[in-house]
């Protein structure tokens, strides 16, 4: 009788441990240096912020799966095993806080693709904040069901993702709003959101860009900050200047002009892509 109850407190304990999360089959998995290629430098590389390159990116993915696969092998152990050490236990928890700490690093190196893709959709009737939840739920998924070992990017399969969670969001949004039984009012014909919006993001390009003008933390020339300026005048009463004409001033060829300007936009967008605020 004794016996009997020391199994049903070990399947009790057994129960209370977190389901081991789901991982793509792939053969890498079970060989015996798999452990030892991703994780001889766990310490070293287990935190981190900011972007992943493709390969460091690939490289997570392999020890996110890795992990949610020993997981599963340690769970599928501990439940015939006819005792349950505390030691088994504790070599569980190890493995999912290495899982949960990558899979939060992959989800936070990839953030911006919402952001991104929100700013781009013509999703206009759906609110920016149901979208922002909806990308959200698909990075989340695509996080968990993209393999790493079948060569492309993940941003491309995160994107599509995501695209198509924005379209799901908007079709059952449409169908809402045609089961709805309202009165015709035509100013709800058409909505001034996504035209405001608009506004607010321009006003606010060009205010952090005038700011980096200012203080030049583009690290303009003095003559691409001239290119500028003639070619693009702030007052509505400057006319703007063709490249010939600068280059007549200059003594320069009009494509040499085209080039400065390019280079200095070049830097413009790069410290853009960089501010802060922006981001």
């Amino acid at each position: 009788m004794r016996r009997v109850l020391t199994k049903k407190s070990e399947r009790a304990a057994l129960a209370n441990w977190p389901l081991p999360p789901p991982y793509i089959r792939n053969p890498e998995l079970a060989r015996s240096s798999t452990e030892r290629k991703l994780f001889s430098e766990w310490e070293l590389s287990g935190a981190g912020e900011g972007r992943l390159a493709a390969d460091e990116e690939t490289f997570h993915f392999k020890r996110l799966h890795f992990c949610a696969f020993h997981l599963s092998r340690l769970y599928k152990h501990a439940d015939k095993t006819p005792h349950v050490t505390k030691g088994m236990y504790a070599e569980y928890c190890k493995w999912l806080e290495r899982y949960n700490l990558i899979r939060e690093r992959l989800i936070e190196a990839n953030l911006g693709l919402v952001y991104d893709l929100i700013g781009r959709s013509r999703f206009g009737s759906l609110d920016r904040d149901e979208m922002c939840s909806e990308g959200m739920m698909a990075l989340l998924r695509a996080v968990d069901t993209f393999d790493p070992w079948r060569g492309y990017r993940f941003s491309t399969y995160a994107c599509n993702a995501i695209l198509r969670a924005f379209s799901r969001a908007a079709l059952r949004d449409s169908k809402r709003r045609s089961l709805l039984a309202v009165s015709f009012d035509p100013t709800f014909e058409k909505s001034d959101n996504l035209e405001r919006r608009r506004d607010d993001d321009r006003l606010l390009y060009r205010e952090r860009l005038r700011r980096i003008m200012e203080s030049n933390d583009a690290d303009l020339t003095p003559v691409e900050r001239m290119v500028l300026s003639r070619r693009f005048p702030e007052g509505e009463d400057r006319a703007r200047e063709t490249l010939d004409d600068i280059g007549r001033d200059m003594n320069v060829s009009k494509e040499r002009v085209r080039q400065i300007q390019l280079s200095a936009l070049s830097k413009l967008r790069k410290s853009l892509t960089a501010d802060s605020v922006l981001q």
